[in-house]
């Protein structure tokens, strides 16, 4: 018997991966009052527990953390058990202080969750998974481009009438360079359509790191992938997506075609900046913000010390930062440095560079584009970065 369900752990396995694999995908946060991580959250708890039990069954000889695991999370952990004692002025409860602590533990059961699965299946089996999971991502995208360009007044986010009205207003006018915006804000999945964009970025770069059977399969799929970070309308997106994907073709080609593609990306590059110049206003809401919040950053030597070394905590730390009272500071850098300080944006980089250390090169392929988009928007808590990491080094 013990045998038995020591043979069945592999299966539990890859029930487990699939399970968190797909909550991955179901971040329609418009069934959730806009809490887009309400389904990952919870899977990712249960797991945790799930596998934590079996951890000390007699049967079970798997460990779902090594040696040096142990030494990392118990720094990381008791660094920010540490700043709890600094934020306690901006929690009113009990219930503030754990959900900064499961703030932090769902990034890291996220990582060291799927990695624990994928080591004990096959490479073949991690890698259906993964191709699974890109379909999945496909016709989520496909859903939610749909639901925002049919109905872009549907702004399932937003407790503005008004608001609402200057949607509506806006989006009567038809897609342009000067309206895009008000297709931006109805978004099934997130709060702007922006963190779609990041969210199948990562999608981009698995499927481009995957094998396929056919040739023609992989430029088809890499081809619906970009069109679909392209109907996000986030540029930030639009032109990592690019570079990952040249990065590819270079990567493929012979150095004489290199030559060629560097002469054609220079070329192109040049003719969409002029393009860009004579037929896009960077004045719309959506770029000015992102100027005013690097702006915002310059506060950082005006605030206290244990603010600047420690950040003011989950609840209200992404809002220092920002470029208007009351608005979240969506660039990666102001919301860290609002949340956790020098030191714990510092620890936060430290935990990457981790992750780097155990899953290898690969991981820089989800790394850098959120880096780079990041400056524009993105969530430096989003568990898909940290799923892909987790069993990028199996593809």
């Amino acid at each position: 018997m013990i045998k038995t369900l020591d043979d069945l752990v592999p299966s539990f396995k890859l029930i487990s991966l699939s399970l968190i694999s797909l909550s991955v995908l179901l971040r329609f946060d418009f069934l959730f009052a806009g809490a887009n991580r309400y389904i990952p959250f919870r899977v990712i708890i249960l797991l945790t527990v799930v596998w934590m039990i079996l951890g000390v069954l007699p049967f079970f000889k798997s460990k779902l953390l090594q040696k040096e695991d142990w030494y990392f999370l118990i720094s990381f952990l008791s660094f920010f058990l540490l700043a709890h004692f600094f934020w306690l002025d901006q929690m009113n409860d009990v219930s503030a202080f754990f959900r900064n602590q499961f703030h932090f533990l769902y990034i890291l059961s996220g990582f060291f969750l799927t990695r624990f699965f994928c080591a004990g299946l096959s490479d073949t089996q991690v890698k259906r998974v993964v191709k699974m999971t890109i379909i999945g991502a496909i016709v989520v995208g496909f859903l939610e481009s749909f639901f925002r360009f049919t109905m872009p007044t549907l702004d399932l986010n937003s407790e503005s009438t008004e608001y609402l009205l200057e949607i509506y207003e806006g989006a009567q006018t038809g897609l342009s360079f000067e309206s895009f915006y008000f297709f931006k804000m109805s978004s099934i999945m997130f709060f702007d359509s922006n963190y779609v964009g990041t969210f199948l970025l990562v999608f981009l770069a698995l499927h481009l790191l995957s094998s396929y059977s056919s040739r023609w399969i992989k430029v088809g799929m890499t081809s619906i992938l970009f069109l679909l970070i392209c109907l996000t309308l986030s540029r930030a997106a639009m032109l990592v997506g690019v570079a990952l994907i040249s990065f590819f073709i270079w990567k493929d080609w012979a150095l004489k075609s290199k030559w060629l593609l560097v002469l054609l990306s220079l070329f192109l590059s040049v003719s969409l900046l002029l393009f860009v110049q004579d037929n896009v206003s960077f004045s719309d809401g959506s770029f000015i913000t992102k100027l005013q919040i690097l702006e915002g950053l310059s506060n950082y030597f005006d605030q206290d010390l244990s603010v600047a070394l420690m950040g003011m905590g989950y609840e209200v730390g992404g809002y220092l930062y920002s470029y208007m009272s009351g608005g979240y500071a969506h660039i990666h850098l102001a919301i860290l440095l609002g949340e956790l300080g020098l030191l714990g944006t510092l620890v936060y980089f430290g935990y990457w560079y981790f992750i780097r250390v155990k899953q290898g090169v690969k991981v820089l392929y989800i790394f850098i584009p959120f880096l780079i988009v990041g400056f524009s928007l993105a969530d430096p808590w989003e568990i898909s970065y940290f799923w892909a990491c987790g069993l990028i080094n199996r593809i």
